[in-house]
């Protein structure tokens, strides 16, 4: 049975560790990883739905957490910046915001990687965000509901600081979804950066989602967006956490 905690200075967390950013534009820098337990969504191609099991993570407070994070910075170190990850940070917006004001007292730089369906929360925390890594859920994707209403609130405060917005693309992925995503940045800014990420799997890149990129949604979001990249997953193809 689970405990109570203080979800002010209490948190659940799978692991903490550096590493180098295996995803998007800052693709390669070296970054701590600050892994939050669970998430308010289950998508089928989440490579991190183990962790985020019953008795996967541990209770860690704020005190710990911060302890680890100087240790690792210290011995590791310089890192760019502090990964939070998941999970879904944002499912423990109370700590998320007393966690990252601490890393920002230490002169830290504070990266948010977040499903973008929770714009209330992230709307508690955006002041002490530097960078957010925002993914688009298009249902085709992920099998869990469409929350295109929220990725729209949440675009909207994200743009308070740097954002990106990253769309995993499997075999499954319709045309129509990519499109109506496309649309969203576009009415919200279109200048942002758009990255298509091609699902990856034990074997590498899954070559029918990059060719559906390649020849169907690219071209589209080319004629609609200022910044369309295709940046697959590359920790899986480094062998890296």
């Amino acid at each position: 049975m689970s405990r109570i905690i203080d979800k002010a200075v209490e948190t659940e967390i799978s692991e903490v560790f550096s590493s180098v950013q295996g995803e998007g534009p800052y693709l390669g820098v070296r970054q701590i990883f600050v892994r939050f337990g669970r998430c308010n969504m289950h998508c089928s191609y989440c490579d991190e739905l183990d962790k985020m099991k019953e008795g996967k993570f541990s209770i860690y407070s704020l005190e710990r957490l911060l302890l680890e994070v100087d240790d690792l910075e210290k011995g590791s170190g310089a890192h760019h910046s502090i990964s939070c990850t998941g999970g879904e940070p944002l499912f423990y917006s109370r700590f998320l915001k007393n966690f990252l004001s601490k890393l920002k007292e230490r002169g830290l730089r504070t990266y948010l990687e977040t499903n973008g369906t929770l714009p209330k929360e992230l709307e508690s925390v955006i002041r002490t965000c530097d960078i957010i890594a925002m993914d688009l859920k298009p249902s085709s994707s992920t099998s869990d509901k469409n929350f295109w209403k929220e990725h729209k609130d949440f675009l909207k405060i994200a743009l308070q600081k740097e954002v990106f917005v990253k769309m995993v693309i499997t075999p499954q992925t319709s045309f129509e979804e990519v499109k109506e995503g496309i649309t969203l940045v576009q009415s919200v800014n279109a200048g942002l950066p758009f990255i298509f990420q091609p699902v990856s799997e034990a074997f590498g890149i899954n070559t029918i989602a990059l060719k559906k990129i390649e020849t169907e949604f690219f071209p589209i979001a080319q004629k609609h967006l200022h910044d369309v990249r295709i940046i697959p997953q590359m920790h899986k193809i480094w062998g890296v956490r």
